[in-house]
């Protein structure tokens, strides 16, 4: 009662954060909101890269249940805009610092250990959430990349459907990756800008234990949005362009495959 009553207020008072069509949450206070509608890996990756890095990320203060579902009240970060909407605005000079930060965070969550070096997981090694391969569904865990490959398949094999992927595909699915801490959802969106600088990351739901490749691949997954920004992220990170070409075949012909396998 007591949280209903809160988003109640929350939304005559504050109004709702993130799209107004698609709202993230309720702003509960000047330096508060709930995020709705989460899921475990959220929780577990914001409180694994609080404790870990210097990466900005809203801090956790309270977990809820709100209708059946996971509810994380976060810092509201006030007079943010997602870099989706001032990257045109900006300096080349605040365009190149966004870019150096942006860079230099990923590079830390590169950085940071896991007991194997070969499974694909929530951050805690657990299911883990991909809007790349469902809308909604979580997945796994993978015990290797040749699993975690056969899932972005949608469970078909290479043999035989060679003409069905292609040899990019195919290339890139017979090659054993090793586990690096991703985002995820490297979105425009999800970085926000204050001054000209990066104050935070957001959206960690897809975050956890995934292919060295996947948080180059995956940010290029909104590259329509902002190519400017995504080329020049891409000149100061470490490159993975035959695993983006074998990801852009799949995004085409099998994308977010849990969706049409359980369609």
């Amino acid at each position: 009662m007591l949280l209903t009553l809160r988003l109640w207020l929350g939304c005559r008072i504050y109004g709702t954060v993130g799209d107004p069509r698609m709202p993230a949450g309720v702003r509960v206070g000047r330096k508060r909101m709930i995020k709705l509608n989460c899921k475990t890996p959220e929780v577990e990756a914001l409180s694994y890269v609080a404790a870990n890095t210097t990466f900005p990320c809203p801090k956790v203060h309270r977990i809820h249940r709100y209708r059946g579902k996971l509810a994380i009240e976060l810092d509201f970060l006030p007079a943010c805009r997602n870099l989706l909407n001032c990257w045109r605005q900006l300096s080349t000079d605040e365009q190149r610092g966004v870019v150096e930060d942006v860079s230099t965070f990923v590079q830390q969550l590169r950085a940071l250990p896991f007991k194997d070096p070969h499974r694909i997981s929530s951050t805690s090694g657990g299911p883990c959430r991909s809007v790349r391969i469902s809308s909604s569904s979580l997945c796994g865990p993978f015990d290797h990349s040749a699993a975690f490959h056969e899932c972005l398949r949608g469970g078909l094999t290479l043999e035989g459907n060679d003409s069905t992927f292609g040899d990019a595909v195919s290339r890139v699915h017979n090659r054993s990756y090793i586990v690096k801490f991703t985002h995820g959802d490297l979105a425009a969106q999800n970085i926000l800008v204050r001054g000209g600088k990066v104050v935070a990351i957001v959206d960690w739901e897809c975050a956890g234990w995934y292919p060295e490749y996947w948080e180059y691949t995956s940010a290029h997954y909104n590259y329509v949005l902002l190519p400017e920004f995504y080329d020049k992220l891409s000149a100061a990170s470490d490159r993975y362009d035959e695993e983006l070409k074998a990801e852009r075949e799949l995004w085409k012909i099998l994308d977010q495959p849990l969706d049409q396998i359980s369609g």
